[in-house]
Order: structure tokens, then sequence, then C-alpha cells
């Protein structure tokens, strides 16, 4: 399970859904910002407007505490993150494997008071659920 936090506050979760056909994020991660505008749809249906009177809108990020495995290169068959499932890595620990009830709290919360959408519940984009939104609703 892939987590990502804000002072230690649950934000948004990866579960491993190779199961299903739905794996982690293949991609590295890193951190990025846009503003665009999503009036039509992102915000509930459209119903509720940007004001966009308050611009210039600012996004600052810091104090990063990153660890993790590097990214592996495709056309280099020599790098090998197998080691980045080995036990002694503390994120390979079973206390990382689910969230406890309280970061289930928090999400939920995050979830209802910050989230304008959510592509699992978009019947109009979506009319049949992808299966990772069957699984984790």
């Amino acid at each position: 399970m892939y987590r990502f936090y804000v002072d230690d506050i649950p934000i948004r979760v990866f579960k491993n859904n190779t199961n299903i056909g739905v794996g982690y994020p293949s991609q590295a991660m890193k951190i990025e910002a846009s503003l665009w505008d999503g009036d039509s749809w992102a915000t509930d249906g459209g119903q509720t407007k940007i004001n966009w009177s308050m611009a210039p809108f600012k996004a600052h990020f810091q104090g990063f505490d990153i660890s993790g495995c590097p990214k592996t290169d495709p056309n280099n068959n020599n790098n090998n993150n197998e080691d980045c499932f080995l036990p002694e890595h503390w994120w390979n620990s079973e206390k990382y494997w689910a969230l406890d009830s309280k970061q289930k709290t928090d999400l939920k919360n995050v979830r209802k008071k910050y989230m304008n959408y959510d592509y699992c519940s978009d019947r109009n984009r979506y009319p049949v659920s992808p299966p990772e939104c069957l699984i984790n609703s």
C-alpha cells in the first residue's frame, strides 16, 4: 500500500490490486502542482464555480522526508529493485500493510471535507466503474 500524508494525516492511498489487473502506480512519483479550470465537471458536477478573483493561487512545498526505492531504468538490465521488497525496510513491515482505525477515520474526513471529484463516482464519464472502484469502495 502506498500512502501519502500531510502533517501525519493520510490524504491518498494506493492499494496493490494486481489480482484484478490494477497494480501500484508504475511511474516514478513526484510532487507537482497545476491549476486548470475544472468548473464544468470537477466541482460538484459544475455546480460550484471557481472564484477566479482570488487569484493568484500559490502552492509551496517544503520539508519532505522521502525514503523509498529509486526508479528502475527499463533500458538497464543490471538495475534490480528486488531489495526494495526485503523485510528489513520499514515500509515492508506489517504495521504498514493497512491503515489503523484513526488513519481510516482521518482519510475518510479528508475525502469528505476536501475531495471535490472522485472518478469512481462519476457515472457520466465512467458508466462502468473501473475495477479498483468496485473493491475499494
